[in-house]
């Protein structure tokens, strides 16, 4: 069984050997013969030619036409006069400007003077009470509070006697009688004042002064 075996692969062998030597020889007479084709073949002519492309030539656009703009006029022309400065002053000279101090406001104009009162009338009679005047109401705290005095008044008079404008010249002393009275003077009637002309006359400027008496009624 082993001398089978052995015989086997010594022919295995023999072969692979004769095919690797037939290859060898094929591969060498192909390249004998290329090369001899590639030695004997002759060469081949060939003509080149030149292909001159021609510039395309692209003529300039023209400009376009000038737009007519209408510019204002130009501005006068200014000639300047030749300015010739002096030398500038000393520091003594500005500091004796700056050291002036500034002059006092003129003083303020005194006030216009009012003009003088008219003079008052000239009277044959003045305003008095009489049978139109009505008397104040006794205040009724006053009453308990046995409250009495003069109460100084001063009146405008209408030529009718109609008085007005009525105001305390000089307190009773008890507030209560003082605007009573000026309550029921206002409105109230006397008689009013006569001008020399016999005529009446009016008296508010300057008012016409009198005292109202306030007593206590008797028991």
């Amino acid at each position: 069984m082993y001398y089978a075996t052995k015989r086997k692969n010594t022919t295995t062998r023999a072969i692979g050997l004769a095919g690797v030597v037939v290859a060898l020889g094929g591969s060498a007479y192909a390249l004998a013969n290329g090369l001899g084709l590639i030695e004997n073949k002759p060469p081949v002519e060939s003509e080149v030619v030149m292909i001159e492309e021609l510039e395309e030539v692209v003529e300039d656009e023209p400009p376009p036409p000038p737009v007519d703009v209408d510019l204002p006029p130009p501005p006068p022309q200014v000639i300047l006069p030749d300015f010739v400065f002096d030398a500038p002053p000393p520091e003594n000279a500005i500091a004796r400007v700056q050291a002036t101090p500034n002059p006092s406001p003129p003083p303020p104009p005194a006030p216009a003077a009012k003009p003088a009162p008219p003079p008052p009338p000239a009277l044959k009679a003045k305003p008095k009470i009489g049978r139109r005047f009505k008397e104040p109401d006794y205040p009724p705290a006053a009453l308990r509070a046995k409250e009495s005095g003069q109460t100084r008044v001063s009146v405008c008079v209408d030529i009718e006697g109609r008085m007005s404008n009525a105001k305390v010249v000089a307190s009773s002393g008890s507030q209560r009688l003082d605007d009573a009275a000026i309550k029921a003077l206002n409105g109230n009637r006397l008689d009013p004042a006569i001008g020399t002309d016999n005529k009446p006359i009016a008296m508010c400027n300057p008012p016409y002064e009198f005292t109202y008496e306030w007593r206590l009624p008797e028991r």
